[in-house]
């Protein structure tokens, strides 16, 4: 090139130039990146709104034709609708990745149903009542004033607070893509959904399991509430003061025990116990053993001889009875008879020792310090032996002084503020265990690291405190709600033993809550004597009328003048002598029964006579919701139906976010991405913009079933891959433009189009078994291959030269378009969950002529997948041969002198002397991207021609050299007679054109 004129270079490029008008490069305006504006102005709602529309009202049409066949509807239903139940998200704040990584996960469930020819049915919600909303709304109101505020404000503040929420994650939710109707969702504080909460309510009332005691609860002292087990969070690291403590036995009950251990009576003996909650002391009513354990009596040699007794076993572990000498063994039996007293009360009474089964020999010392008032186990053991229950404990966490012995008064105030203490400061322990050592009865004390109940809202350590409370007693519903899981498939697995579990384990739920904000537990209470209560099936109705009638913000306004409206007629007498009560239901009671929208959507909306055997296909949530919603929605709807069948037929759920280095995303750590940051990008914390197809790629690509991890790494990647999609469908749209829109039938594809589809088969196959699987990140592999391996490195490579270089009309271009059509319409199906709005915007570039309209709307609904039929040989006929034919073909290539540098520099010939091949020239030109195949039958094989075997046995010969004619000026193929002349096939091309 250096040694020609500079003018033949120039006429040489200006050849090119002129012939590139005249080939059928790729066109299109399917854009290279995607347009956040346009995608949220015109592409989400086409994609989300108005398919979920279009399809509901087909389904809706469909059920309104079978008329009042009710078996048909049913019929219909069962086979034909998924449903997917969403849980709603609190009302409150801002969205975060983990909200994306939910409804995305949720969405694209949905959608690979739609394509799988089933209708959708998705009502997102909204979870509005509660603590954090109604802490908002008392903010701007300073100590002094908040006693004075009345619930009625509070929840009129909080309501607004609450519709503000929902409309701002309205909106943020509207940029992720979701098929949904978001004007039509469920919100737990409108009218008609706390009518039904009401009614189920009034079902468990009807069937005896809703109770009031005076138990022990979870309290959180922040919030001055009651909390349910689904509320806390256990901070594995608490620190807490514990004590090893001697309460004495009266003098009858030392005799009685050295006669046991046939010792003559000498001195005194204390019963040692060890806590980590010393203010509990003040509430100690008994000490519990174990009667299947030996005791131990020993005798402290440095304390004027008195004994201690501890469990046999753990006498051994503790370090500080080192002085202490083994005088005797007694059976745990023997302490049955005895008797104690707490010289912390200042008082004689005798107070006894009880068998428990809870009392271990682990830890401690094998006798239990039992406060009633303060334990699960301390109070159930208690209610059997009628032992009273004490919490001199007020809502704030402070000792109740008046509840305690005046010689205490002064010991339990706060110096500085002169306010009783708070039962969990560091400085409470302190005073405490400083008036044991005083009072003889500190044997030691230490600070114990453990795992401690947390408020999960306040983030502070909570108290057991027993309170009147209301309880729906689940000893009966549980069994149900157990048996209900087994016919329910989990995904992943282990959620099936995690949520059994936890139902198990319970045997009450506490409902009741001390706020304003939330539904009204339907109580009334006697002026002179509140431990009266009244709240029968009668007259919880009778409020669900009147609640109806006046609305629920009604029963707040606590004045006696309208009684006799919310009782019934045959209390108008009495009245007024109850007053409404004031707590509201735990809101995991509100959200667990969101079933009721799908019960009135099959039965009002529908018509249906008779429910569905399970209301929804799918619950999906976060794995810290077995706990929670999980578990509320299946208690609810088990306790209602009275029947073993949970509200879901499959529940999977999801993993928590984390950042790149493994650590949860926190906004008090700082390294919480928001969806925004991630759709629009961030260049402070170098994240890319990714769209919002992005957003859900990052979300598809992940294994949800643990935490999910999110950050600039992994965007980039994200990013990259979304190229390689958009440049897949550049090509496939820019290559459908220029068409005579001809379908050419299978059988009369060459076996290259015909292994293409196959593959193409495959990928259907292999995608739909990980969309079944919910295994969405191999959905993703697997597609991310074969766009690079069957497409990009083969088919399409093979196929440029023909489709930029054929007549627009050549059989063998519509071939290969044909193939490319079902390329493009098998990737907008698979991808088409994951990826919507790209897919949305690739279909508004297709040329309609490809499809027709009726089957172009239809598909632009359903998004159905293509059928395929490809028979196995339609693989063999291609792997076995043309890729063996490749392999060499590249070998012989690699060998060739260094200025050869292309395949359509050569020319390749190909010797069969068995039998015929069942490929032309052409055909095998194309695959090797070589500039022509001369095919040879017979003959004896030059030295220079390498032999290959193919697995069919048959045997070729072939030699790869470098062309003698030269490039053609068109087509680059070394095909023409002489230089800057076209070769002939491009010359016929143009002539016919012409």
């Amino acid at each position: 090139m250096l040694n020609r004129p500079r003018c033949w270079v120039i006429r040489r490029f200006a050849s090119q130039h002129a012939y590139q008008k005249t080939l059928n490069l790729p066109q299109t305006k399917f854009a290279n990146r995607s347009n956040l504006q346009r995608t949220v102005n015109e592409l989400i709602p086409e994609s989300c709104d108005k398919i979920y529309k279009s399809q509901l009202q087909e389904f809706l049409s469909k059920i309104e034709e079978l008329g009042d066949d009710s078996n048909a509807k049913l019929k219909l239903v069962e086979e034909n609708l998924f449903v997917l139940q969403d849980g709603p998200p609190y009302a409150n704040g801002d969205l975060h990745y983990g909200h994306a990584l939910n409804k995305i996960l949720k969405d694209i469930i949905n959608r690979y149903q739609l394509s799988q020819g089933k209708y959708i049915f998705y009502k997102p919600g909204w979870d509005c009542h509660g603590l954090p909303i109604e802490m908002k709304a008392l903010k701007q109101f300073n100590p002094d004033q908040l006693g004075k505020v009345s619930p009625v404000k509070i929840r009129a503040m909080a309501s607004n607070h609450a519709r503000k929420a929902i409309k701002l994650q309205k909106e943020q939710f509207g940029k992720f893509a979701i098929m949904t109707d978001w004007d039509k969702p469920y919100v737990t504080m409108e009218s008609e959904y706390e009518i039904n909460q009401l009614r189920v309510f009034l079902k468990l009332v009807s069937r005896g399991l809703i109770k009031r005691q005076n138990k022990p609860v979870y309290w959180g002292t922040e919030t001055r509430t009651a909390l349910a087990e689904g509320e806390l969070e256990y901070n594995e690291n608490h620190k807490s003061k514990a004590a090893y403590v001697e309460f004495p036995l009266t003098k009858d009950s030392c005799s009685k025990l050295f006669e046991s251990a046939n010792i003559t009576p000498v001195a005194d003996v204390s019963l040692l116990i060890w806590t980590t909650t010393p203010w509990t002391l003040f509430s100690n009513r008994a000490i519990c053993f174990n009667e299947k354990y030996e005791y131990q009596l020993l005798r402290d040699n440095n304390n004027g001889g008195n004994y201690v007794v501890v469990e046999s076993n753990l006498a051994e572990k503790l370090e500080f009875l080192i002085n202490y000498q083994k005088v005797a063994a007694v059976s745990g039996s023997a302490l049955s008879r005895l008797q104690y007293t707490n010289p912390l009360l200042g008082d004689r009474v005798e107070r006894p020792l009880l068998h428990g089964d809870h009392v271990t020999n682990s830890a401690g010392t094998g006798l239990v310090h039992t406060a009633p008032g303060h334990g699960f186990d301390d109070y159930n053991v208690a209610h059997n032996h009628k032992v009273e229950v004490v919490s001199p404990v007020d809502a704030a966490g402070r000792f109740k002084l008046e509840e305690l012995p005046p010689h205490l008064h002064e010991l339990l105030t706060e110096h500085q503020t002169g306010l009783p203490r708070l039962v969990l400061e560091p400085s409470t322990a302190k005073v405490i265990l400083d008036m044991l050592q005083k009072m003889g009865m500190l044997c030691s004390s230490h600070d114990y690291t453990h795992s401690y109940p947390y408020d999960w809202r306040s983030k502070k350590p909570v108290i057991i405190r027993a309170t009147p409370q209301w309880f729906a007693d689940l000893h009966d519903v549980k069994g149900d709600a157990i048996e209900s899981l087994e016919k329910v498939k989990f995904y992943p697995d282990r959620g099936n033993a995690r949520l059994s579990s936890f139902i198990k384990n319970r045997n009450e739920w506490c409902i009741s809550r001390q706020r304003s904000w939330g539904v009204p537990i339907p109580a009334f209470y006697k002026k002179d004597d509140p431990d009266v209560t009244l709240m029968t099936e009668e007259t919880v109705a009778h409020v669900i009328q009147v609640i109806r009638e006046k609305g629920i913000d009604a029963w707040f306004k606590f004045d006696d003048s309208n009684m006799a409206d919310w009782l019934p007629p045959r209390y108008k007498n009495e009245a007024n002598s109850y007053y409404r009560g004031k707590d509201t239901m735990d809101v995991w009671f509100d959200s667990g029964t969101a079933w009721n929208e799908l019960k009135d959507f099959y039965l009002k909306e529908l018509k249906l006579k008779q429910l569905p055997t399970y209301l929804a296909d799918v619950y999906l949530e976060g794995s810290d919701q077995h706990r929670g919603w999980f578990q509320s929605s299946t208690l609810t709807r088990v306790a209602y139906s009275g029947k073993p069948v949970a509200p879901f037929k499959t529940l999977i759920t999801h993993g928590f976010t984390l950042d790149e280095n493994g650590i949860k995303m926190s906004k008090s750590i700082g390294n919480v991405i928001s969806p925004d940051a991630i759709i629009q990008g961030d260049k402070t914390r170098g994240l890319p913009a990714l769209g919002v197809d992005g957003l859900r790629y990052l979300v598809a690509q992940s294994n949800f079933t643990a935490d999910v991890a999110a950050g600039p790494v992994i965007m980039n990647h994200v990013a990259e891959a979304l190229k390689k999609f958009r440049l897949a469908f550049r090509f496939l749209l820019g290559n459908l433009q220029k068409a005579t829109f001809q379908k050419i039938s299978y059988d009369q594809l060459r076996p290259i189009d015909k292994y293409t589809l196959y593959k193409l088969q495959e990928l259907q196959i292999t995608a739909r078994t990980f969309y079944n699987e919910n295994n969405f990140s191999k959905v993703l592999t697997a597609v991310q291959y074969h766009m690079s391996n069957d497409l990009s490195a083969l088919y399409f490579d093979i196929s440029k030269d023909s489709l930029y270089s054929d007549a627009l009309d050549s059989f063998k271009r519509q071939q290969i378009q044909t193939v490319l059509l079902q390329i493009l319409l098998s990737y907008t199906a698979i991808i088409g969950p994951i990826l919507p709005t790209l897919v949305q915007e690739v279909w508004n570039a297709l040329p309609l002529k490809w499809l027709g309209e009726e089957e172009h709307q239809k598909l632009t609904v359903f998004r159905t997948w293509p059928h395929y039929d490809i028979p196995e040989s339609a693989k063999n006929s291609f792997a076995n041969c043309e890729l063996r034919l490749l392999d060499e073909f590249q070998r012989q290539f690699d060998t060739l002198e260094k200025s050869i540098t292309k395949p359509v520099q050569t020319v390749t010939r190909i010797r069969s002397s068995e039998c015929p091949l069942p490929y032309n020239e052409d055909e095998l030109a194309d695959i090797l991207r070589t500039a022509r195949v001369e095919i040879i039958s017979g003959g004896v094989p030059e030295e220079t021609e390498t032999e290959i075997s193919l697995p069919n046995g048959t045997k070729l010969h072939m030699l790869v050299r470098p062309s003698e004619l030269s490039k053609c000026p068109r087509c680059w193929k070394h095909n023409s007679s002489q230089e800057d002349t076209l070769c002939s096939r491009c010359n016929d091309t143009i002539h016919n054109k012409a």
